[in-house]
């Protein structure tokens, strides 16, 4: 790094040179808690811009060089100054200021060379934060933007596409994308999936790095690299200067060939000696730029390969197993009951069997239903892996659950994979008033026709509203004219020629769906399928990660796994694809299983708190879509079926976490227009892979929680009838039996056999009912219920 540092040492010497009057603002941005006040602190030296596990920049903040310290509020009503650091940090911790922006100077260096804007996260739940963040973009000459370690979402793809127009003017090496690792080791799956996320919407190669903000290395060389970028601006923008310094060279030298005096000749001369060696210093300067350019590359390799290492997460300690006898084992002596009560001899003709069986019937249906629900990268899958005590289902960084998977027990660990005759793909989605090109479904598209072994059976493609067959070939130039139609640059009109275009350009939708472009294509295969899984062979669990893979999200309907973890006796489980990933298709499906389960498990990343898509989210999927002036209310009860866990809870402090579960609890709690308030959030702190390891209590108080809830309001109320309906069928039973005996009696008949045989049914009923108030026991030995 010798050569890069010797680049910035040159470009300081500008400074005197040309005046300190070019001074870039850099803002940084990104959404809350992605740790943009973090870097700026680091940078500054101090921390003086607030940081916290939840929200805490609600202003635009404004950094700039000063001898002593000194900042001024002004916001639409009022205005504040402040003289030292704590009352500053009293005013944004207790006032959090909506709008409006704070001066700030302090005597930090890198404030010598350029301002820092430090900006609200463009996700929270002011609406004026995605103005304040436009405002600060459009100020600064370079913007930092930072991602979450699970790389881009939903919302920020949303955010990107509509400000990509707003930066157009600018240069988009001006803009770096970085990808902040702080919560332990990146798969790097996340940083290739937001790096060819990046290009759709830019149109270009993107420039996207991962960071750890934590680490002391990682910072120097972040801000290595930050002072880098600012000495190749000032090389940028002061080249016509230079040339008008070198330009006045001559005629400094031909007025100090007229000095006489000695003293004064040699004065002036050092100084235009020393100006000439700056010159050429900055001139060599510039022409080491490509080497200068390399030296960057490779501290931005080295900064990426320290933030990725995929470890092996291995399971540990005891397994997690119901408090309760359990849901399966009252199902298993209720039948058992039955069963016996049908082939009961001395109740022959007095049962109904039909009743019985139909009530039988009744039990063997009913399934206990939990769904996990949050977005992606917030720890469902490592949950439901430390569940299992074993990594069945696929972790990582970006979207790993693809499909609906049900989790529930069996004595063997095998999978079914749902594989229907029909799938529909869109190849348009409609963003704003903007219709973007589903290019990674066309290249799945393109895959489906070219594998034999699917087994197409026909193809059907949509244009102008209607679906007609079609051959391969049709299908082939109908692919070809919509990539032509979004090419972007010099791949448009080459459809045919060229390789597929590597970026595509939105189009207004107005008129789209009026032109013969493809808008969807129906494919049916030959046939459906269900093929099984054994997950205990190597081999075959190979095959079933294969066929569950990214490339067959649309091909697969729904995933069914069985293992024979003691907690699945409890009920079945669902995992669910992020509710935040780019990928939408599934959002009705996902909403359908939640509104239909016995309880909900939302999921939230302690590390990114409850941001504005998460609510929207939620909202979207519990409650039903209804008109917009019908106000829809969830009945009070329906929340007591709602557990919001906070997974990554061991990357907080206890202060943290506390303040979390806080500010989690106030949110949920106010109500906002168009949302309903939940007034008791249950709420819990967990860290799922911790509990994979067997070293999470939190995992245990959840998993405990969850027992007593799905008992209380589920479960308690169908045991109660089923087992008060079949208490009441033998009541009946006992009722004719003793109606027979005393007629027997009054009509002054001898005992006999009969009468003999009617006490023993008596009697049989009698245990019967014991072992109905047994089995009753045995199911609320939770104490509570």
């Amino acid at each position: 790094m010798n050569e890069l540092n010797r680049f910035i040492a040159k470009s300081e010497e500008l400074y005197d040179l040309t005046g300190r009057n070019i001074k870039p603002a850099i803002a940084v941005v990104g959404s809350f808690n992605s740790g943009k006040s973090t870097l700026l602190n680091n940078l500054l030296g101090e921390e003086i811009s607030p940081v916290g596990a939840v929200p805490t920049t609600s202003c635009l903040l404004y950094f700039d060089y000063g001898d002593s310290f000194s900042a001024k509020y002004t916001g639409a009503r009022d205005k504040c100054a402040f003289t030292d650091r704590h009352a500053l940090a009293s005013f944004l911790a207790d006032r959090q200021p909506r709008g409006g922006r704070v001066n700030i100077e302090i005597p930090a260096s890198i404030l010598k060379k350029c301002r820092l804007i430090d900006t609200p996260g463009i996700d929270s739940f002011s609406h004026d934060s995605i103005r304040m963040v436009e405002q600060a973009a459009n100020e600064s000459a370079k913007i930092i933007y930072l991602f979450h370690q699970r790389g881009i979402e939903n919302f920020n793809r949303l955010f990107l596409n509509k400000f990509a127009s707003v930066w157009k003017n600018k240069k988009l090496n001006d803009i770096s994308f970085w990808l902040n690792c702080n919560l332990g080791n990146c798969d790097g799956t996340s940083l290739e999936t937001t790096r060819a996320a990046l290009r759709k919407i830019f149109f270009s190669q993107v420039k996207l790095n991962a960071i750890n903000l934590l680490d002391r290395e990682n910072m120097q060389a972040m801000r290595l690299y930050l002072e880098a970028e600012l000495a190749k601006y000032y090389f940028d923008n002061l080249a016509k200067n230079l040339q008008k310094v070198d330009g006045e060279i001559p005629a400094r030298l031909k007025r100090i060939a007229g000095i006489t005096d000695e003293a004064l000749f040699l004065s002036e001369f050092w100084a235009v000696r020393e100006t000439a060696k700056k010159l050429f210093n900055a001139y060599h300067a510039m022409h080491s730029m490509p080497l200068i350019v390399r030296e960057t590359e490779g501290l931005l390799c080295a900064i990426n390969s320290s933030n990725l290492n995929k470890t092996e997460n291995k399971a540990g300690g005891h397994h997690y197993r119901p408090y309760a006898g359990g849901f399966q084992e009252g199902r298993k002596l209720i039948l058992a009951l039955i069963n016996s009560l049908m082939h009961e001899k001395k109740l022959a003709g007095w049962l109904e069997r039909p009743k019985l069986s139909k009530l039988a019937a009744k039990i063997e249906a009913e399934r206990f239903t939990v769904v996990a629900a949050g977005g992606f990268s917030t720890g469902k899958s490592t949950f439901f892996n430390a569940l299992l005590k074993e990594e069945i289902l696929p972790t990582g960084n970006s979207p790993t659950t693809l499909s609906i998977t049900r989790i529930s027990h069996g004595r063997n660990k095998t999978a079914t994979v749902r594989l229907p005759l029909q799938i529909t793909l869109p190849i348009h989605e409609k963003i704003g008033d903007q219709s973007h090109l589903c290019a990674d479904i066309l290249d799945i598209l393109e895959n489906y026709l070219k594998n034999k072994a699917l087994g197409l059976a026909y193809l059907e493609a949509c244009t102008e509203g209607r679906f007609k067959l079609v051959d391969s070939q049709e299908i082939t130039s109908l692919i070809n004219q919509v990539r032509e139609y979004y090419a972007a640059g010099a791949f448009a009109g080459s459809a045919g020629k060229l390789p597929a275009p590597a970026v595509y350009k939105p189009v207004p939708v107005k008129g789209l769906f009026r032109k013969k472009i493809l808008q969807k294509v129906r494919l049916t295969f030959q046939h459906a399928g269900e093929p099984e899984f054994d997950l205990a062979n190597p081999a075959v669990f190979n095959e079933f990660k294969e066929l569950t893979g990214a490339e067959n999200a649309f091909r697969v309907a729904g995933i069914d796994i069985r293992h024979p973890s003691e907690y699945l006796k409890l009920a079945d489980f669902v995992d669910t694809p992020g509710l935040d990933s780019i990928q939408k298709h599934y959002f009705d499906e996902i909403s359908d299983n939640i509104r239909q389960c016995d309880a909900y498990l939302v999921f939230l990343n302690a590390r990114h708190i409850l941001n504005d898509m998460d609510k929207k989210n939620l909202e979207t999927v519990f409650l039903p879509q209804i008109p917009a002036s019908f106000k829809q209310q969830m009945p009070e009860k329906e929340f007591e079926k709602i557990y919001f866990v906070i997974n990554f809870a061991d990357a907080l402090t206890p202060h943290q976490q506390e303040a979390v579960a806080n500010f989690v609890r106030k949110t949920l709690s106010a109500p906002v227009q168009n949302s309903q308030a939940i007034r008791h959030p249950k709420i819990f702190l967990i860290s799922a892979l911790r509990g994979l390891a067997g070293k999470d209590h939190g995992m245990e108080v959840l998993l405990r929680n969850l027992e007593e809830g799905i008992m209380r309001f589920r479960g308690r109320d169908f045991y109660r009838s089923l087992l008060n309906e079949l208490y009441t069928m033998l009541d009946g039973v006992s009722q004719r039996i003793n109606t027979e005996l005393l007629t027997i009696v009054q009509t002054g008949h001898r005992p006999g056999a009969k009468k003999q045989k009617l006490r023993q049914a008596l009697e049989v009923l009698r245990e019967f009912r014991r072992e109905i108030k047994n089995i009753r026991n045995t199911i609320y030995s939770l104490g509570r219920l």
